[in-house]
């Protein structure tokens, strides 16, 4: 489920946007974020963004041993 919303956007940036919004789909239960607008705000619970940072967290560290075994793998 990956959308360009930018030509000039890179894969790797179209992919951390993807990855968040499934974050915050999962952890705050935000479908869709308006397009038209500049700003939205959302109420959560302390435990939902307590949720979504260790989701984050996790995916980093995720990425960082799937970065490191490329390289070795070299």
């Amino acid at each position: 489920m990956t959308t360009n919303t930018s030509a000039s956007m890179s894969a790797p940036t179209d992919e951390r946007l993807n990855t968040l919004s499934e974050i915050a789909h999962d952890c705050f239960g935000v479908e869709t974020f308006p397009s038209d607008q500049t700003e939205a705000r959302y109420v959560v619970c302390a435990e939902s963004i307590a949720r979504a940072l260790e989701s984050a967290y996790d995916i980093g560290l995720i990425a960082g041993y799937r970065l490191t075994r490329a390289i070795q793998a070299r």
